[in-house]
């Protein structure tokens, strides 16, 4: 009996195929003239279905939309739901091309609930749907208007007949452009399926909109007075700050050889190292870049790690650092053998560089004030606060070589300065780990094979005798920089893409799948995206988002002793708050759109986002590194 129906489906289908080609028309059109259907997605002949997609206007909204895909199903076949339990049949998926001109508000939903039976094969049920299926999903229209776009999408899943016992599956590309037939009936009766607010008019839940935020500091620096003292006492801090203490080493043994030395070259030094300090402030005013930004970069952090090696490598006595080889021997090389100017200066713009990551509590309003500044042109006013900013952390070393009586109380210099300045350059070595720590993970081990390179010709340099003539230098240095250029080639993809890097991105992306499941399981703190933040938002959540980096140690300190707090975490499970991490290491452009709109573009942020008010998010910067969970715990019983 099964047989003779096949038959008599397949001398139908037989049938139409003749006439259609008897009239010049496709079995695709024929089809779409007897189902409605405008365009028709071809399943191949004999197919038991047949599908197509199109856009239909939001009746609410005119920046909206709906995905609308049908599915028509011979007699006696049936398609599973989007629902299906795994373990049996397939269930319907239908994926959306991710495009910049449009967002998918919420999932696919059917016009009519599946058709439950009961499947002994599998001790299990089956969600089905027969005859014709209508499945819509609601979409923004971000860019060009919802008649000219054009939206490309899969379905996947699997169609079967009434036995079971023959099935086809479904894996079709569809294209999806706007129709100008009324589907209000449709989308009202998905509504009454959808469990998901995103059906629901836009009218009744205020939607984010990030030209329209307006974050509420919870400390703020208010007026040019109040900012510049923020940033003169942030400034200040900085140079007790972890980040900075490694080189900070250094410093200290400048002062021991300026013990008893005269007032004016002692005075002489500071100035020096306290102008460089000025100079990165001051570039990063003239650049308008944050003090965070440009450890985004990954090039900066690996230049940093190399420089930072060297210089622990010279403390070790691996080479010293000499003048360069053109300028000869004798009086230039001696005077570089001791801290001059230039040292002086050198050391002041790296401890600069090395403090910035560490972002001082205090700093944050006065960063923020500043970033305003920059949106309103204001360019004098940023250029003040980042030199009061650098004036701050240099202050210290200004009134020590002002009065130089301030550190007489430090040995005079002597041998055991050389088991000193050794113990720095391990000191030192600790900053190279952990700037490899914050750099992407794919370039960690290429760095590391850089910096044995960077060893190697620090080694051959330092090889050379005092006396070494200039030919003798000029080859050291080629071997060196020649080694550092292979090892550099082989390590990043300058001129081939097959290198360490490569293969550290192939190994990743193996870890990944493996660990996947495990990943999207962690209940607190996922990873951040603003469709994630958008739906949870729409779905009347209360959003938590810790914007943090790697380099960030405040970032850090805050994780740790804040946002993992065992109290905090229990208030935000009571109230079911949905927690992110926005990880801002290597610069990503939607989480520093996100941290423009909020107030500026550094870190720690955490920024606690509201259904209700979803534009006017409450903002914490670095305060909760020194006021700890109370001011978060506050804010979080304000909440229903």
């Amino acid at each position: 009996m099964k047989k003779i129906s096949f038959f008599v489906v397949f001398v139908i289908l037989a049938l139409i195929a003749t006439f259609a080609s008897a009239q010049n028309l496709s079995l695709q059109q024929t089809l779409g003239d007897l189902y409605g259907f405008d365009t028709l997605a071809p399943s191949g002949a004999g197919s038991p279905y047949q599908l197509a997609s199109f856009i239909s206007a939001d009746p609410d909204a005119p920046n909206r939309a709906y995905i609308v895909v049908e599915m028509q199903v011979l007699p006696g076949w049936h398609v599973y739901s989007l629902t299906q339990p795994k373990g049996g049949s397939m269930p319907t998926t239908i994926m959306l091309e991710e495009s910049p001109k449009y967002r998918q508000i919420s999932q696919f939903v059917p016009t009519e609930p599946p058709v439950a039976k009961s499947n002994a094969v599998f001790e299990m049920t089956d969600e089905t749907h027969g005859g014709t299926v209508v499945w819509l999903a609601p979409i923004e229209v971000l860019e060009d208007s919802r008649e000219t776009l054009v939206v490309n999408l899969t379905v996947k899943g699997q169609v079967c007949d009434e036995a079971v016992t023959s099935c086809i599956p479904v894996n079709q590309n569809l294209s999806a452009r706007f129709d100008a037939r009324d589907m209000t009936a449709a989308i009202a009766l998905a509504r009454t399926q959808a469990e998901t607010p995103g059906f629901a008019p836009p009218a009744a839940q205020p939607s984010l909109n990030l030209d329209d935020i307006e974050a509420n500091e919870v400390v703020k620096a208010q007026g040019i007075v109040t900012a510049l003292l923020w940033a003169f006492l942030g400034g200040l801090i900085l140079n007790i700050m972890p980040c900075v203490l490694p080189v900070i080493g250094l410093k200290i043994l400048s002062f021991f050889e300026q013990a008893g030395k005269n007032r004016a070259r002692a005075l002489m030094l500071n100035v020096w190292y306290s102008l460089g300090m000025l100079l990165v402030f001051l570039v990063l005013a003239a650049l308008s870049v944050g003090l965070s930004k440009m450890f985004t970069h990954s090039l900066f952090g690996i230049i940093m790690c190399c420089v930072v090696f060297a210089m622990a490598l010279s403390l070790m006595e691996v080479w010293d650092l000499r003048a360069p080889f053109f300028l000869g021997t004798g009086k230039p090389q001696q005077l570089m053998r001791q801290e001059g100017v230039i040292g002086a200066l050198f050391k002041g713009i790296i401890t600069t560089l090395l403090a910035i990551p560490c972002g001082a509590p205090l700093l944050s309003p006065a960063l923020a004030w500043a970033d305003i500044q920059v949106r309103n042109g204001a360019q004098f006013n940023v250029f003040l606060a980042y030199a009061v900013i650098g004036l701050g952390m240099a202050s210290p070393y200004l009134i020590i070589g002002a009065f130089p009586e301030l550190i007489r109380f430090l040995p005079k210099p002597g041998a055991w300065m050389d088991t000193f300045k050794k113990i720095m350059g391990f000191v030192l070595l600790t900053a190279v780990i952990w700037i490899l720590y914050f750099l992407p993970i794919e370039t960690a081990v290429p760095t590391l094979a850089l910096l044995f390179a960077v060893w190697f010709g620090c080694w051959y340099i330092g090889r050379l005798p005092f006396t070494a003539n200039t030919s003798q230098r000029l080859v050291a240095w080629s071997v060196a920089l020649l080694v550092f250029a292979a090892i550099l080639c082989v390590s990043f993809p300058i001129v081939s893409p097959i290198t360490l890097q490569g293969a550290m991105e192939n190994k990743l992306e193996k870890w990944g799948e493996k660990n996947l499941d495990r990943l999207s399981q962690k209940k607190h703190w996922a990873g951040f995206s603003m469709e994630k933040l958008e739906k949870n938002l729409a779905d009347g959540k209360v959003v938590i988002v810790d914007f943090t980096a790697d380099w960030c140690a405040s970032c850090k300190a805050i994780e740790f002793s804040v946002l993992n707090n065992k109290t905090v975490l229990e208030r935000i499970d009571e109230k079911g708050i949905v927690t992110l991490q926005a990880d801002w290491t290597d610069g990503d452009p939607v989480i520093t759109n996100l941290l423009r709109r909020l107030g500026g573009e550094q870190v720690p942020v955490v920024a606690i986002f509201n259904p209700h008010e979803p534009n006017k998010p409450v903002v914490f910067r670095g305060e909760l590194t020194t006021q700890g969970t109370k001011p978060l715990l506050e804010q979080l019983d304000k909440l229903p």
